[in-house]
């Protein structure tokens, strides 16, 4: 068995993942979402400790031990051995309000969960979204670096007998070191994927296996989205369930105003006399007001959890509205260099023309230049586009 899940695993690293198995395999592998079932099963365990009794106390002893003669237990009245069983019961109901409480703690861990699992989510498709794009920067830069060679063979030859040519040459020798850069750049961003991969869900990936698909949220209105908010955002629901907790507490702190009743029974044993049972009921006097101001204490918690509640939501609600503006705005950037990169094609055309006619063909290859250009601009947009999306899906809490 051993041996079959390390050949699975060695499988899953050698692989391509799509963005679902990997969410998947990160999510059932995450160390956090273990260690969060391990705390929830604590709390389980404690819901049931708390609704039990406090134990009773078993007290033996010797009564009345004299100097001269230690061991005789015959000399007066007084003298015996006995045996004492204290047990307290409560009167109220603060066993079963305290197991209540811890019912709620598992509540907060159980939302915890949730939250972890959309960010294990939002995590891997950010990985996703930055190498494949990552990868799209790469074929658009190898493609252009291959055209340069013709151009920067052309303006070698054009340097002998022409200077404006020489200044070319040194421009576009430049330009591809650049565009050099910008691929090194490219390969650090994929292999900084893969390692963000494994860090999130010990999961070695060799190939993204297809992209993060679109949910055009700059078409739904900001109102809807702002409810899908209150409804589903696992920040809230934690935040809830902490108010639910402190409301227990306050309820608990309320029940433990009434004291325990403790009853003690013992029985006697004297030696030459009558043998005797003793009974007693203790009951504490709470004179000083300490219960009283703990449930005030409590009703205090309750008033911070909701501030949190309140604080949490109008963070969320107003991250939701910046990132929905950003990426209407996004997008009307992206139209823009779309629009950009229509008018350069009709200049290539142009310049093409041109060429039978005594067309400048370093004026032809400008502009291959600038179309490039664009379409790097186009993919940097791309990336912001669904990185933002992303942004906005955990906040929603979209798994």
């Amino acid at each position: 068995m051993k041996t079959l899940s390390i050949l699975l695993l060695l499988s899953l690293s050698l692989t391509a993942q799509t963005v679902e198995q990997t969410i998947s395999y990160s999510i059932e592998h995450n160390y956090q979402l273990e260690i969060l079932e391990e705390e929830k099963s604590i709390v389980d365990e404690e819901e049931k400790i708390v609704s039990l009794w406090e134990d009773p106390i078993l007290s033996v002893g010797i009564n009345d031990i004299q100097a001269v003669r230690p061991l005789n237990r015959n000399e007066e009245a007084m003298q015996n051995q006995y045996a004492v069983y204290t047990q307290s019961i409560p009167l109220s109901n603060k066993l079963k309000v305290a197991s209540q409480v811890q019912e709620k703690q598992k509540g907060v861990i159980e939302k915890k969960q949730e939250a972890l699992k959309v960010s294990i989510a939002s995590a891997v498709r950010q990985a996703f979204i930055e190498a494949n794009n990552a990868s799209t920067t790469l074929m658009i830069l190898d493609d252009y670096i291959e055209f340069l060679e013709t151009p920067m063979a052309l303006l070698m030859s054009l340097s002998a007998v022409e200077k404006d040519s020489v200044d070319r040459y040194i421009k576009t020798e430049l330009l591809q070191k650049g565009y050099q850069l910008q691929r090194e750049n490219a390969l650090q961003r994929i292999s900084i994927a893969k390692e963000q991969i494994e860090l999130i869900g010990n999961l070695k990936i060799a190939h993204f296996d297809g992209g993060v698909a679109l949910k055009h949220y700059e078409l739904n209105t900001l109102a809807s989205l702002l409810s899908k908010i209150d409804a589903q955002s696992p920040e809230l629901g934690i935040a809830i369930a902490l108010k639910e907790v402190a409301l227990k507490g306050v309820a608990l702190a309320k029940e433990r105003e009434q004291a325990d009743l403790k009853v003690t029974g013992g029985y006697y044993q004297r030696f030459d006399r009558n043998d005797y049972v003793s009974f007693a009921i203790s009951y504490p006097l709470y004179t000083r007001g300490k219960q009283e101001r703990q449930r005030v204490q409590a009703l205090k918690r309750v008033n911070i959890q909701e501030i949190t509640y309140k604080q949490t939501q109008v963070q969320l609600r107003q991250a939701l509205k910046i990132a929905y503006h950003e990426l209407k705005a996004l997008h009307q950037e992206l139209e823009l260099l779309k629009q950009s990169r229509e008018k350069i094609l009709k200049l290539i055309a142009n310049a093409k023309a041109e060429l039978s006619v005594g067309g400048s063909l370093v004026r032809y290859y400008e502009l291959f230049s600038q179309k490039v250009n664009n379409r790097l601009e186009q993919n940097k947009k791309a990336l912001a586009i669904r990185l933002t999306e992303n942004k906005m899906s955990q906040l929603l809490g979209e798994i």
